[in-house]
C-alpha cells in the first residue's frame, strides 16, 4: 500500500537553503521520499516559491526537477481556505499561526485525505491533530 507524506514548507526551504539550521535533516529525508507519495499543498508552494527563493536561480531549477522526479499528489486548498481563516481570527488571542498552516491543519484533519507521515520542523502547530489521526510526526530529528 502506497506511503503518503505531506511536507511543509519548512523542510522545502531547508532542503535548498545550506544555511539553514535543518539543511542535514532535510537532506537525509529527503534522499529516502522516492519510497513515498509526496503530499503538497498549493499554499505550501506559493510559501516555498516566494521572492526570496525565486532570487536563487538554482533553487528553483532544482525544486522543479524534484517535483519532475518524486510522486507528488497536489492539494487543492479551496475547500479549507474559508474554515483556515475563520479559525485563525478566533485563535489569534490563543496562539499564533499562519494562515498556511492552518490550512495544513485542516488538511491533517480532513479524515478524506490518507496521509501517513508529517514533515515539519514546526511539529507544535501540528501534533494535536497528528496524534489524533495517528499520523507520525518527523520533526527536529525524531519521530513523535
Amino acid at each position: 500500500m502506497a506511503k503518503f507524506v505531506l511536507c511543509d514548507t519548512g523542510f522545502w526551504i531547508a532542503l535548498y537553503d545550506k544555511r539553514d539550521y535543518y539543511h542535514g535533516e532535510a537532506t537525509e529525508l529527503f534522499n529516502k521520499l522516492a519510497l513515498f507519495h509526496i503530499i503538497i499543498p498549493w499554499p505550501v508552494l506559493y510559501e516555498v516559491l516566494r521572492t526570496r527563493f525565486v532570487r536563487r536561480r538554482e533553487y528553483v531549477i532544482t525544486f522543479e526537477k524534484h517535483l519532475k522526479i518524486l510522486k507528488i499528489k497536489y492539494i487543492d486548498d479551496t475547500p479549507y481556505r474559508r474554515i483556515a481563516l475563520s479559525e485563525l481570527f478566533k485563535s489569534v488571542n490563543k496562539r499564533t499561526i499562519s494562515l498556511v498552516d492552518m490550512i495544513i491543519r485542516k488538511i491533517l484533519e480532513d479524515k478524506g485525505k490518507h496521509i501517513d507521515y508529517l514533515i515539519t520542523f514546526n511539529e507544535k502547530d501540528f501534533i494535536d491533530i497528528c496524534k489524533k489521526r495517528r499520523i507520525s510526526v518527523y520533526s527536529r530529528g525524531i519521530s513523535v
